[in-house]
């Protein structure tokens, strides 16, 4: 039985090895390249782009992993790590899921180790990395979800925006009204979530049911609720502003709306590991989406490259540092 499900399993790999290469090359053939010729026209924008801009941008994305160690702070409790080592910790382990095959999995291991030497305790790491990975991912979809509200009434709003916000406000009265079941609304709406748990696929279901209990318990303290809607929310919207500011800096003011619907877009699709840290996935979104917008081809392209440089790549050196100094650091605390 074993040696049938270990083909099996290396056939599905394969297979979905096989779909994200082909998704890469359909974006980059169809979408990213079509923009190049245009960018490489105005490369000398790039090189006359005032350091300024730079440096605010670069401000931007530090104050973002910032807001994400605070985050990380709040999920692990006050006074069991110190906050310049969270901190570090944090972009070590953000710099090495861009790098290293097994990104996200290599950079939780890595993480859990750095924290617990830091003088974290085992389970509290393990519930605090099990929550920001719901907590995070659900405070960039309550940023869609709210974002779609004013988008409606665009002059040229899709049909899309109607569908996210109906099924948004759907999935939060059931989960508000499925929670306690007190009354006949409220048990019909957990018995409609029961209900659309039992017809997804076999194997997805102990996954959400575990985020489920996952995000219920994230929920359930209040100072865990005001961080998660403090400094999670301000993580992704500090970073859609470091894309605001490439986008001014390039000449093309885009209002709030439409940047952030498509940071949304290009961030959830993301969320579907196709390529690592979604890699050609999130540039192609993002360009065709500010195209859609109105912004120009070339405005739009070397924006988003940019800001890909700033928060993809940028961390990659810092990373190395922190990784460096914390191993310095806990040599010199722990001497052999």
């Amino acid at each position: 039985m074993d040696g049938a499900r270990r083909p099996r399993s290396a056939w599905r790999r394969w297979a979905w090895a096989a779909v994200s290469l082909v998704v890469v090359l359909a974006l980059a053939e169809y979408v990213v390249l079509p923009q190049l010729a245009p960018a490489r026209e105005s490369l000398d924008r790039v090189v006359r782009l005032d350091p300024a801009w730079m440096i605010a941008a670069v401000t931007l994305e530090t104050a973002c992993l910032v807001c994400y160690s605070l985050f990380t702070r709040a999920l692990l409790g006050p006074g069991q790590v110190r906050f310049s080592w969270i901190l570090r910790t944090d972009v070590t382990g953000y710099g090495v899921s861009h790098v290293v095959p097994g990104g996200a999995a290599t950079a939780t291991a890595l993480r859990f180790r750095l924290l617990q030497a830091g003088g974290a305790r085992p389970a509290d790491i393990t519930a605090t990395i099990a929550a920001e990975a719901v907590g995070s991912y659900l405070a960039l979809f309550l940023l869609a979800w709210l974002t779609s509200i004013p988008a409606l009434f665009l002059q040229d709003a899709a049909s899309a925006y109607v569908v996210l916000f109906l099924v948004g406000l759907v999935a939060l009265a059931c989960a508000v009204l499925g929670v306690r079941e007190r009354s006949a609304l409220e048990r019909l709406a957990a018995r409609l979530l029961r209900t659309t748990l039992q017809r997804l696929p076999h194997r997805t279901r102990p996954w959400i049911t575990s985020v489920a209990i996952r995000l219920r318990g994230l929920l359930a303290d209040r100072e865990v609720r005001k961080a998660f809607l403090t400094w999670a929310t301000l993580n992704w919207l500090l970073d859609a502003a470091v894309l605001w500011t490439f986008l001014v800096a390039y000449g093309s003011l885009i209002s709030p709306v439409p940047l952030l619907v498509t940071y949304c877009a290009a961030n959830l699709a993301a969320a579907v590991p196709l390529t690592p840290g979604g890699i050609a996935v999130v540039e192609g979104i993002a360009i065709s989406t500010l195209i859609g917008f109105g912004v120009p081809g070339q405005a739009a392209v070397l924006a988003v490259l940019s800001w890909r440089l700033v928060q993809f790549w940028g961390p990659v050196p810092a990373a190395g540092l922190c990784y460096l100094s914390l191993q310095a650091q806990s040599a010199t605390a722990h001497p052999k």
